[in-house]
């Protein structure tokens, strides 16, 4: 009884990481603790279409609570939300070899949260690294996407180096699909496909003008040696 009482309890608390599809990770600098809070914007992604970073930074010993949705509830009484991070901190995606680096912006209505807009162009792993300061203190921070089926990740207490320590950090967040895939009741063509079946059709169509051209200075040929 005791066994299945630890499971529920188990699987209670991890709940609102698991259903809102997003990373919790805790960590403590400057002599405060600080929860992370990060995924994507309108999941799941899907490659070529509109999605984003989605990072809530609270400072306390509470944590955020997520919904099924992917919104926050609310903040708990036991922490606050640290705000002003648009002027001091960045975000960089990194997938397929690539970087690019985004600005942060305010959340309408939700103090503590920022946004990144983005589409992303391949079905593949992402990650989400946040560098700068927050109150002062230089923070250098990754977050990667679990692909379709991965369990959600459980890490424990590690050093990052610059007085930030990692408490610990769980859930997970999707990485984009291909589009195709998710289709209804048709599959999507995606904007690569759309562009090759673009370039097809350039392509025939030049060599219809080449052709036709061809044809005329025959005619004429022929026409004069009659």
């Amino acid at each position: 009884m005791k066994k299945i009482l630890f499971v529920c309890s188990a699987l209670f608390l991890c709940a609102p990481f698991l259903a809102s599809a997003h990373q919790h990770g805790t960590f403590t600098f400057g002599g405060s603790t600080y929860s992370f809070v990060v995924g994507s914007l309108n999941e799941p992604v899907a490659v070529d279409d509109k999605t984003g970073v989605d990072l809530t930074v609270t400072k306390g010993a509470g944590t955020p609570t997520m919904s099924a949705d992917g919104d926050m509830d609310g903040m708990p009484k036991s922490s606050t939300p640290v705000t002003g991070l648009e002027k001091t901190l960045q975000v960089e995606l990194s997938a397929g070899g690539k970087t690019k680096v985004l600005a942060l912006s305010p959340a309408y209505g939700k103090p503590g949260s920022y946004t990144a807009p983005f589409y992303p162009t391949v079905a593949t792993s992402l990650s989400y690294r946040f560098f700068g300061t927050i109150d002062g203190t230089k923070v250098n921070i990754t977050f990667v996407c679990r692909p379709e089926g991965a369990t959600a990740i459980d890490e424990g207490q590690k050093d990052l180096g610059g007085g930030v320590m990692q408490v610990s950090k769980m859930g997970g967040f999707g990485c984009p699909m291909d589009k195709a895939s998710m289709g209804f009741p048709e599959q999507s063509a995606s904007v690569i496909s759309l562009s090759s079946d673009s370039n097809s059709a350039r392509t025939y169509s030049y060599a219809g003008i080449v052709l036709g051209a061809v044809a005329l200075v025959f005619g004429l040929m022929c026409r004069r040696s009659n």
